[in-house]
Order: structure tokens, then C-alpha cells, then sequence
């Protein structure tokens, strides 16, 4: 996987990336993990459900906006780019997920989820094998000095904003998704995150008023 010090992708792509990528990693380990010794408590349980739910949606989230808004920005600019190639990815990702959602719909904190759990790791499992070598060549190939050749600081701005709004149908509600992103990235990097959202997000919505939304998830998160 390529380091992001010696990317020079956007750092919103980046640090997207690094949710997905650690959430990816808790969620497999975690469902072996539980899968063989059960959870310890119904309440943590009901959170790594949640979890689970929250990557399958932040995955689902961030591959619709880039089939949808980044892939056509970006083929008329950087026509270079291996786009076919990184949208069958995200068909192979999408049949995973889409083979995943019953697993996850039966998850809940309870006792006897075992086989549900093995299930939902072998799902990640998959995923996880390609998720580093499809990451390495977005934030290798789509590269800032690139684009700002071919497109204005408006043009760019304007793209990652877009990016950054877009929910498809079927995404979680933000209330639970916002929390997951940030609280998936070091403290550094979620600084650098929350910059991107409107400050009521990061300093009143996510530590107040949706607190209790999404509280369950917080032994899976990062302080």
C-alpha cells in the first residue's frame, strides 16, 4: 500500500481510505474474535453490529461517489487512469457487500451468532484482499499536481465538495456515519477531517446532540 506522506492524492481521498482501511481491520478481527469466544456483554455486541453496519455503508458510500461524481471528473482529465479496472473493483466490492447485508441484518448482540459472525468474516476477509492494491493505485494515480494542470482550484474544490455531500440511497444516516469517520482516524487526521465539515458537526452534533446514536460503536473507535 502506498504511504500517504508520499502520496500526493487528495488528503480527503487519504483519509477515507485510512477509515475504511482501519474499520476493515477491526471488523475482521473482531468477528473471528467473537465468532470464537461469543461477545462478553449484549451492549457490546449491539455496538460491533452497529460497526459492521457503518462499514458496509461507508464502503458503499465512497465507492457510489467516486462511480458517480470522481470516475467522470476525473476520465476526461486523466484519461491515463485505469478506471474500468478500478470500477470492476467496485463491482467486486459491491457483490461482497450485497452477499454480506443478510449477515449483517442478523446480527444483534446476542448469543448463538457464531455461524452469522463467520460469515460476516469471511465476507471481510475477501474485501480486505483487495481493498490495499485498489487503494495504492487511486492515491498513486490521482495525483494533485496532476490534476491542477488540467483543472482550476475551483474545479478541484468544487469536485471534492460534491464528493464529500453525495449519499446515495441506502446510506447510513449521518447522525451514526460522521461519528464513524472521524472516530475511525487518529486524532490528527480527524482534525484534518472535521476541517472539511461544517463546524457544528465536529464541535456541537457529533459530541452532543448525536452522542447517543452512536455511543454503542465507541469501544470499536478511536479516542
Amino acid at each position: 500500500m502506498t504511504d500517504a506522506r508520499d502520496s500526493d492524492a487528495p488528503m480527503s481521498l487519504i483519509l477515507i481510505h485510512r477509515v475504511i482501511s482501519r474499520s476493515l481491520e477491526v471488523g475482521t478481527r473482531y468477528t473471528e474474535t467473537f465468532a470464537r469466544e461469543g461477545y462478553p456483554d449484549a451492549a457490546t455486541g449491539a455496538g460491533f453490529a452497529l460497526y459492521l453496519q457503518m462499514l458496509a455503508g461507508t464502503l458503499h458510500v465512497h465507492h457510489s461517489a467516486e462511480d458517480a461524481i470522481a470516475f467522470p471528473f476525473l476520465r476526461p482529465r486523466l484519461p491515463d487512469l485505469p478506471f474500468d479496472a478500478l470500477t470492476a473493483e467496485h463491482e467486486q466490492m459491491t457483490d461482497i457487500l450485497e452477499e454480506m447485508a443478510p449477515s449483517l441484518e442478523q446480527l444483534h448482540g446476542e448469543a448463538g451468532e457464531g455461524p452469522v459472525l463467520t460469515a460476516a468474516h469471511g465476507a471481510l476477509t475477501r474485501l480486505a484482499l483487495i481493498w490495499p492494491g485498489h487503494i495504492d493505485v487511486e492515491e498513486t494515480d490521482i495525483s494533485v499536481k496532476k490534476l491542477q494542470v488540467v483543472a482550476s482550484a475551483e474545479e478541484i474544490a468544487g469536485w471534492l465538495q460534491e464528493m464529500g455531500r453525495h449519499r446515495p440511497e441506502g446510506a447510513p444516516p449521518d447522525p451514526v456515519l460522521l461519528p464513524f469517520i472521524l472516530y475511525n482516524l487518529s486524532a490528527e487526521d480527524r482534525a484534518i477531517m472535521a476541517q472539511q465539515m461544517p463546524p457544528a458537526v465536529s464541535q456541537e452534533l457529533v459530541p452532543i446532540v448525536w452522542k447517543e446514536q452512536w455511543a454503542p460503536m465507541v469501544p470499536f473507535l478511536l479516542d
